[in-house]
């Protein structure tokens, strides 16, 4: 009887911890499902296996070293704190009001090694004088970059010659002197020698081959990919007096340079290129930027069509009778508007998203980025075109044309023209790099229209209404930022036409119209209106003004840099520390840690490009992905902390149901075995 009552508590023991043990292995293995009520109870911390790197804080000498510190610090606080209970009493103090101690944070060692790897960045002299001055003072707002390496390709001596080497020498020092001429344009560059891929194509006794040397087209590739290279400078000796200049493709890294001097005159070809072309290439390919520039983050283009039936017309082959209709003006222009946005706007976008990061694709090397590795991003800046009617200029502020040049057209004054715009736009609360330009198109009875400024009789096209310069850190938050006019031709009347023609004719029309927008998206970044330097010895060759040459985005990287890689090591250490902080309670799921080792490789990828010299506009590309790698990582609505039920949590739920059972059937379970061994003793003895 004994034995059975045992066997019971005991049975009964078990079943409680089966059903314990089995709601726990029932919690812990259920998937988490952010639209459902019922939360898992604990948290998923897979990602903590496939994370790189460490999230431990670096060693502080200040307070783990010396224990006294510490508790100087506590006594600190103790003293603070009473300081502020006497005054809340109204017990008034001798001494000064004292405030909590601020300790800092300590970075952790992640962040610690890469700004030990920035510290440790050669000097731009190549000198180790005052070194470890420069790198106990360094930061990342004063940091000056590694050297530029740029690569001098001289066909007709050869990579590897003396001679090669000598001109590389040569071009190198006049780099430097000249960059203290020209020190917040120009960085500091290496030159080195290489062989170039159009060596082959040269003949030596070939007279006539430097003049007729062109550099092959570009092959274009689908979406917008760079390929990581050293620029290169390509010496071409014993040309024509006619053709002697620098030649800068604005599709590529690449510089022609010729000269009439050949290496039978080594000692004269040495002086020509430290002194005169050195500086000639340093004053055309990095341009002075007028300001630190604002990040473009939207475009928005809205036309107005003051009134389409005014440009409704006759004869015009349609396959209807009556003509063009206002609503077939309005389909047309609608159209023209979109294909004359993606034209000139389109490229000059994808050159600023890859300064600006957008979604990153790197393809090279498991070991890292090296020479010939590929970038490729798109979908940086956001861009947005409608169109509108029926929005006609006011009568007073309109006026007939009094000029010698022309004996009819009307003209508007600019601030009569702003105030109008002003009065039919809605003013949205948007962010500083966002961007809203006009395109009005006048009625044929205002056509064609002029802008004019009273003030200095200055005449236009096109007016400003916020400054694209930053005022203060910030530029003028007022929409839109700028209008053009767009005069349309006048068919009506004419024959013969189709509407294939009058697509195209109002196509080149606003597509001379958003140079205006161009121009001004280019003074956001500091950028001179154009590309290309006034001088009649450098040419330019590639597409139109309306993209960016690589040496403007090198000088708009160039500024970004310290800024966009200090934001970086602060995100990255903030999400560091929460990881270190809250490692047994936050959520680390195998996606969110992979997101968070992409960040962090990109991170190294793009200091280790600054190290090796490579231009920066690629380690600015990788710096703005590592960036929205660790956005994606904090928005992950499975990075949380606490977000489901926590061991202490899962305690305090079950405690109150399983002790009142447990503990009086551990109490009678120690009676029941010490009943049966007392009664198992006597039954021996018996």
């Amino acid at each position: 009887m004994a034995g059975t009552r045992l066997a019971i508590h005991a049975t009964f023991m078990v079943e409680l911890f089966v059903v314990v043990l089995a709601s726990f292995l029932y919690a812990s293995s259920r998937r988490h499902n952010p639209f459902s009520s019922a939360e898992p109870f604990l948290t998923e911390k897979s990602g903590w296996k496939v994370l790189l790197e460490d999230v431990s804080p670096a060693p502080s000498p200040e307070y783990d070293d010396d224990s006294g510190n510490i508790f100087e610090y506590v006594g600190q606080c103790a003293v603070a704190i009473m300081s502020q209970i006497y005054l809340m009493m109204g017990v008034e103090l001798e001494t000064t009001e004292l405030v909590v101690p601020n300790r800092p944070r300590r970075s952790s060692l992640f962040v610690q090694e890469l700004r030990q790897n920035i510290a440790n960045f050669p000097a731009v002299d190549g000198g180790n004088e005052d070194d470890d001055e420069r790198k106990a003072s360094s930061t990342i707002e004063t940091i000056i970059l590694s050297p530029l390496k740029v690569n001098l390709s001289a066909p007709q001596v050869g990579p590897s010659s003396a001679v090669g080497k000598s001109l590389a020498e040569a071009l190198e020092r006049g780099f430097r002197s000249q960059s203290s001429a020209l020190p917040q344009a120009s960085p500091a560059i290496r030159v080195g020698t290489t062989e170039s891929k159009y060596d082959s194509r040269f003949d030596i006794s070939d007279k006539d081959l430097c003049d007729n040397f062109q550099l092959p087209p570009q092959s274009k590739q689908s979406g917008n990919h760079r390929e990581v290279k050293f620029p290169e400078i390509i010496l071409l000796m014993g040309c024509s007096s006619s053709s002697v200049g620098i030649e800068v493709d604005r599709n590529s890294d690449i510089v022609v340079v010729r000269t009439v001097l050949t290496v039978e005159r080594k000692n004269e070809l040495q002086r020509h290129l430290e002194e005169d072309t050195s500086r000639l290439l340093l004053s055309t390919l990095f341009v002075p930027l007028s300001n630190n520039g604002h990040r473009l983050e939207s475009i928005s283009i809205k036309l107005i069509d003051e009134n389409p039936a005014s440009h409704a017309t006759e004869g015009v082959n349609d396959g209807d009778d009556n003509g063009i209709t206002a609503k077939v003006h309005f389909d047309i222009i609608g159209k023209a508007l979109s294909s004359s946005v993606q034209a000139k706007i389109g490229p000059l976008l994808e050159d600023l998203s890859f300064i600006y990061g957008g979604k990153i694709e790197v393809y090279g090397n498991a070991s890292g980025m090296t020479e010939g590795s590929v970038v490729k991003t798109e979908n940086a800046v956001s861009l947005a075109v409608h169109s509108t009617a029926y929005l006609p200029l006011s009568e007073d502020i309109v006026e007939l044309g009094k000029d010698d040049e022309t004996t009819s057209g009307k003209h508007v004054s600019s601030k009569g023209l702003a105030d109008w715009i002003h009065t039919h736009s809605h003013q949205p609360t948007k962010n500083t790099g966002d961007v809203e330009w006009i395109l009005f198109v006048p009625s044929q009875d205002n056509a064609p229209l002029t802008v004019r400024n009273k003030s200095n009789g200055g005449k236009g096209k096109s007016i400003i209404l916020s400054s694209p310069q930053p005022d203060g850190g910030r530029m003028k938050n007022v929409y839109p930022n700028g209008m053009s006019i767009v005069d349309i031709p006048n068919f009506t009347g004419k024959v013969d036409l189709d509407l294939s023609q009058i697509l195209s004719s109002y196509t080149v029309d606003i597509s001379h119209s958003l140079v205006y927008l161009i121009g001004y998206i280019r003074a956001m970044h500091g950028l001179p209106p154009s590309t290309g330097a006034d001088l009649s010895s450098v040419k330019y060759h590639g597409d139109g003004r309306e993209k960016l040459s690589f040496w403007e985005l090198e000088s708009i990287a160039r500024k970004l840099y310290a800024s966009s890689l200090e934001t970086a090591l602060f995100e990255t250490d903030a999400l560091m520390a929460l990881l270190h902080q809250h490692a047994g309670t936050l959520a680390l799921p195998t996606e969110v840690a992979h997101e968070l080792n992409n960040a962090t490789h990109l991170l190294r990828q793009s200091i280790s490009l600054i190290e090796k010299g490579f231009p920066v506009v690629y380690a600015t590309s990788l710096l703005h992905g590592s960036l929205q790698h660790l956005e994606s990582v904090k928005n992950d609505h499975r990075f949380f902390e606490l977000p489901y039920f926590a061991p202490d949590h899962y305690l305090a739920v079950f405690s109150p149901l399983v002790l009142p059972l447990l503990l009086p059937m551990i109490g009678g379970l120690v009676r029941e075995v010490k009943r049966f061994r007392e009664l198992r003793n006597k039954v021996d003895s018996c």
